[in-house]
């Protein structure tokens, strides 16, 4: 206990994004219990369920849905669909922001993934979306994901979703704190997850892409 996301069309879709199916032996994939998600949040692989820890733990988040919408745009005489992994709300700037989540380890800059990246970027932006990529050594460093499982398998579950509380403390819905060792962790934890929000958002997604740079 002690250790604990050329110039031209792009629009929302009618389309609905693809459902999550049941799990297989291609990968992990289940619900995250998000207090910052109206509806069942979502994963597809490891590195996304990580992804959603720190941003349930970061202060600097006020919601999230997993893959929320579909994008369709025109890229020359091809029609595109993206869709984005996690849709971010940020407090303080009350702002939206889309997030890829990658795993480096197998992430290549000539894969289809990152060709498809390269083409939805410009879109993205010409709409006027912030979009940004984290990646798995993004989320493993300095011990985070253990330390983030071992508290929120700790904290109080969720009740129903409520829009109107304060998700940043440990028990949001009753108001029961933890021992004082176990607060303390829940806030510097609280800290490195903003910390690491700001970092990424910091990033140029060109850069990460762009094969001179990585």
């Amino acid at each position: 206990m002690h250790e604990i996301a050329q110039a031209l069309l792009i629009h929302y879709s009618s389309r609905r994004p693809r459902r999550i199916v049941t799990v297989s032996g291609r990968g992990v994939r289940g619900k995250f219990p998000s207090r910052k998600s109206a509806d069942p949040a979502q994963f597809e692989s490891l590195v996304e369920e990580m992804a959603l820890r720190f941003l349930e733990a970061a202060p600097l988040v006020k919601s999230l849905a997993t893959q929320p919408q579909v994008f369709e745009y025109t890229d020359g005489t091809r029609q595109r669909r993206y869709t984005p992994d996690v849709e971010i709300q940020i407090k303080t700037a009350e702002a939206t922001v889309f997030l890829e989540v990658k795993d480096d380890r197998t992430f290549t800059l000539d894969s289809e993934a990152a060709a498809r990246l390269r083409a939805a970027l410009p879109h993205l932006r010409q709409r006027g979306h912030r979009f940004h990529i984290v990646f798995r050594s993004d989320l493993l460093a300095n011990d985070l994901q253990r330390r983030l499982a071992l508290l929120l398998r700790m904290r109080p579950p969720r009740g129903r979703y409520r829009p109107d509380i304060d998700t940043s403390l440990w028990d949001p819905e009753n108001g029961t704190p933890p021992p004082a060792d176990i607060q303390q962790q829940w806030e510097d934890a609280k800290r490195q997850c903003d910390d690491l929000l700001r970092r990424i958002m910091k990033r140029d997604p060109d850069d990460l892409l762009s094969p001179s740079t990585r």
